[in-house]
Formats: structure tokens, sequence, C-alpha cells
């Protein structure tokens, strides 16, 4: 570090000290920040259950958080996060000139988009909209975080893939089968043709990031939230009601949790790297996440990442486990094994396997992509817990 608060007493020092010992013998080496800096952040979508797991992670590292929703303002869902900021993205620019006020009154640092149209089926109903929200709304956050000068990591998918060849790679090429997997690849576009315009093109962590990931689970405000933990309430449903659930396509469903965790060591990677470069690393990571001593971190991070749990489960097998920690039968929940891809008139088709591979996290990011739980551990604590919670 050439500058820092023992430079004017190393200046009085070195003198005597080259008298004794000579030039060659002595070194000083760089003096820590004592504490981390922090981060100001902007995250889209707050108030979904991606958004809130990201809030509160973020929130909980002493960062300054700015969560954005369209549907909600005011107290978040706990009252010691940060309020909602009410926001139609839509609304290119109300969106404007919000994200400029917030960089006016301190400088924005990560922008973090969650935001979009994440259900395939309603996609396919309003495809307007969803290419307004998927696509367009993703190149104008883009375009501000250029202006703002700000890493943005944007939250892509893996059914950008048609999930026939699997592990796939971040560079391995894109073949949606479906709108929604469409239009979150020409958000990817977006994303990084912002990148390649670049006014800081060789400097770390400038421009964006694209976060692939998978299915989805968390702590939900209700089960329909996610695609996973609507299966507790058709266990739950013990009416005489039957349920067809696929037990073809192979899904690697992860925490919004962990994922958080991931877009926080990316953004201080990016903090890290590109504005305190000199400062210690371990004043920054935690000592279970410390970037990887075999990555060259003098490269700019890379434009795609690929997140995921390792461990596949079709939706019976979930479905399977998650009544085991209930206690409850699922005789009322049939197998079905069919290839949908083989089934006339599908209205919205799903790939078999899309599989992400992370060791490009792992070897080139030098980021972890261990779990902290896995899906069996969270969801049996989490029916434990509401067991207490029901007794």
């Amino acid at each position: 570090m050439g500058d820092n608060l023992f430079s004017p007493a190393l200046d009085r020092i070195l003198p005597a000290t080259e008298r004794y010992f000579g030039k060659s013998t002595i070194h000083f080496p760089p003096i820590p920040l004592a504490a981390p800096s922090t981060m100001k952040v902007i995250i889209t979508g707050a108030s979904g259950v991606l958004g809130r797991a990201t809030t509160r992670y973020f929130h909980s590292k002493g960062d300054t958080v700015v969560p954005l929703s369209f549907t909600r303002s005011g107290p978040s869902d706990s009252l010691s996060l940060p309020a909602y900021q009410k926001l139609d993205l839509l609304d290119f620019e109300a969106t404007r000139e919000f994200f400029q006020a917030q960089n006016s009154e301190s400088h924005v640092d990560v922008i973090v988009h969650c935001a979009a149209e994440r259900r395939p089926d309603v996609a396919e109903q309003d495809p307007e909209r969803a290419e307004k929200l998927n696509k367009d709304v993703v190149k104008l956050v883009a375009e501000l975080a250029e202006q703002l000068e700000c890493l943005m990591i944007y939250v892509s998918t893996d059914y950008v893939f048609d999930g026939k060849n699997p592990p796939y790679k971040p560079a391995d090429k894109p073949n949606p089968l479906n709108l929604y997997g469409h239009l979150k690849e020409a958000g990817e576009q977006a994303v990084l043709s912002s990148r390649q315009t670049s006014k800081h093109p060789d400097q770390v962590g400038k421009g964006s990031i694209v976060l692939r990931v998978p299915l989805l689970y968390g702590e939900v405000e209700y089960n329909s939230e996610t695609a996973v933990n609507i299966f507790v309430d058709v266990i739950q449903d013990q009416s005489g009601k039957t349920y067809k659930m696929d037990h073809f396509a192979v899904r690697f469903p992860t925490c919004v949790e962990d994922v958080a965790r991931v877009m926080y060591d990316l953004s201080r990677q990016y903090h890290f790297f590109f504005l305190h470069s000199s400062t210690s690393v371990a004043d920054y990571f935690p000592r279970s996440n410390l970037p990887s001593a075999r990555v060259d971190h003098s490269k700019p991070l890379p434009p795609i990442v690929h997140f995921s749990s390792q461990k596949g489960y079709t939706k019976y097998e979930m479905t399977r486990l998650i009544a085991s920690f209930m206690n409850l039968p699922i005789d009322h929940v049939i197998p079905d094994t069919t290839d949908p891809s083989t089934l006339p008139n599908q209205t919205v088709q799903r790939p078999g396997n899309t599989q992400l591979s992370v060791e490009a996290l792992e070897n080139d990011v030098g980021i972890s992509a261990k779990e902290d739980k896995g899906f069996e551990r969270w969801w049996k604590e989490w029916a434990e817990k509401h067991s207490a919670n029901k007794a």
C-alpha cells in the first residue's frame, strides 16, 4: 500500500534504518485496513423470494441496501431490514431518475437485478409484458450500471439450455426451448453488450455479470412463490384429489440463501480487487469464502458464471423427500415418467436436464460453490421448525 496512515512516520524512519541495515534489507509490508469498507447495493425485485434473501444477506454484512419493489413500499418483512422503495421498472424515465438520484446521494457500487417474470407459463400467456420485463428492463439497468460505473449482477436461468448435453459450462451455446428461456437469453445479450461497450473494459469487475441459477427454493411468504415450495401444498392436500408429478426431468434445486451468498462474494471480489486492490484479502472475505490462491485475481471477472446445487432430483423425488420430513403420505401423488417432448400440444416445452457446471466459479473466479445446508438438510430443518410452531 503506497499511501496509508503510517506513511509520514515511515518517511522519518526509513533514512535511519537504511543507514543501519542498508537499503536492500528492509521491507515494510502493506498495512491492511482495520475493517472492510461497505458497499451501496440496489436490489431490484427485492420483495420476491430471491430478492428478500439477497437483501437480508447484504444487510447482515453491514452494506447499505436499497431494496426495490413494484408491488410494495414501506417496511419489509423484518423491522431490522431497510424499507422497500416502490419503483415501476417499466417506467423507464422514473427508473433513470431514481438510479441517478441514488448515485447522487452516495455512489452505487452494485446493482443486483432479481426482478423478472420467472414463470414460463405466465410468459407464454402475456409475451409482451414478459419481453418488456425480461429483456427491455434488463437492457436499461445494464445501461444505468455502465453510466453509474458500478457492477451489475443479472440473475439468469438454466432454461437458456435445451437439456440435451449437461452439465453446461458458462461458454456453452444457449438453445432455449420456450419463450421464457429465449427472453432470459435476450437479457443476457443485453448485459454482455453493455460489458463489451464499457468505458473501462480492462479494469477488474467493471461492467456486468450474468449469473445463471437453476430451480430455487427457500423461506417463502406463500408456497407458490417457488416451484419447489409449492409441493408443500400438494403434500398437505389429503382431500382425495390426485396429482401427477413429473418423474422424468432432473432438476437441481438450490437455496436462495446460497445464491445470495454467491452474489455477495462476487460483489466483494469486484469491490475489493477494483476499488481496494492493496487491502488484505482476509479483511474483505469471511474465512470460509476466501478467494482461491490459485486464481489470477488481476483478471476481470468473467462475463458469465454458474451457481447451482450439484444434486439432482425429479419433481416427484423432491415431493417424496419433503413429505417424508413432514410425516405425511403421498399416495395421491402419481409419478409421471413420460418424456414431455413426446407429448403433442405442449404449451411450454421444458428441458430434461440443465445441470450447470460450477467448476469455473471455483477454479476461475475463486468463489466457493459449496452449499450451506443442501436440499435434504434444509427441508428437514424446515419441517422440524414448522412442526414445532404448530405444537
